[in-house]
């Protein structure tokens, strides 16, 4: 019984002589700190200018991706029943594939749930979820994985996304029998500001007749099916768009994140050092005092 009491606190001896004291870090360690937080900042620095660099392309694709869907936006497939309710729907979005840029992943999440929880109080009886991007994808699979129709990612892995690209996921879009979508996507205000936005799309079976109703005073040039013709070439240029300002918001969004995090990083590294120069000052103030206090000694002996 002794025996294994006096085992038990030397074992107890051992770990409180290896156990570091709290707030008390040595000098080395001070110095491995700082240099990991510059090698952060190196990487934060570097994915700053990364960020930059593709900030002007994806600019510039934004300005032309708006100028070609400005024709087609003003023309809306939509009920002429504004209080019409869809029985089935299907809910589209938009995300990066990388993280490091904020919340603006985390938005398009927040926003799905909530459509999709106030869509369930309204009696939908059926819907599945389409997610493009793997960050959105975390962000909902806990919640609604059963209902997960399927996931894309690595949509603009080596290039922004192009017209075909677009162009096949809007057949996998439609080809989904659903009455409407709704299509979650970060709107691009300025460098510094973007806004999480849904927008709603009927599908043409159920807004043919309404549209056909529209149009009935146009002279139509084509097929009979010219109305679903231009109903799925508008997605398609809508979608389009909805990339290039979700490409734009990121890039913008994850540039901020990594200034953000390069300026944390001085901050750190201005602070560990103003430690590490006080422990110096320290020790050598008191190896100061112990010379000055042994010389004292020996004089007055």
């Amino acid at each position: 019984m002794l025996s294994r009491g006096l085992a038990s606190v030397g074992r107890q001896a051992v770990r409180a002589q290896h156990q570091p004291v709290r707030n008390m870090a040595t000098a080395q360690q001070l110095r491995e700190r700082i240099s990991a937080v510059k090698n952060i900042k190196k990487i934060t620095s570097a994915m700053k200018m990364v960020a930059v660099c593709k900030l002007r392309v994806a600019q510039e694709n934004l300005e032309k991706a708006r100028v070609f869907s400005r024709a087609v936006d003003g023309v809306d497939f939509k009920p002429a029943d504004a209080d019409k309710k869809a029985k089935s729907k299907l809910w589209v979005g938009i995300s990066s594939d990388r993280g490091l840029c904020g919340a603006i992943n985390s938005s398009i999440s927040r926003g799905i749930r909530d459509s999709i929880y106030a869509a369930e109080k309204e009696g939908v009886e059926e819907f599945k979820v389409v997610l493009i991007g793997e960050k959105c994808k975390q962000g909902l699979e806990r919640l609604f994985k059963e209902h997960f129709k399927s996931t894309l990612s690595e949509t603009a892995k080596f290039k922004p996304c192009t017209f075909k690209q677009c162009g096949l996921l809007t057949d996998f879009w439609l080809r989904e029998e659903y009455e409407s979508s709704s299509v979650f996507w970060q709107n691009f205000k300025s460098m510094i500001s973007y806004e999480t936005t849904e927008t709603v799309f009927w599908s043409y079976d159920a807004v043919k007749d309404d549209v056909a109703a529209e149009f009935a005073d146009y002279e139509m040039e084509g097929d009979a099916e010219i109305l679903q013709n231009f109903h799925e070439f508008r997605s398609c240029v809508m979608l389009y768009r909805f990339f290039a300002e979700n490409e734009t918001s990121t890039l913008s969004a994850r540039m901020a994140a990594m200034d953000n995090s390069s300026n944390n990083a001085d901050d750190v590294v201005n602070n560990l050092t103003l430690v590490l120069n006080r422990s110096r000052q320290a020790k050598i103030t008191t190896e100061l005092s112990e010379i000055i206090s042994g010389a004292a000694a020996v004089d007055d002996a």
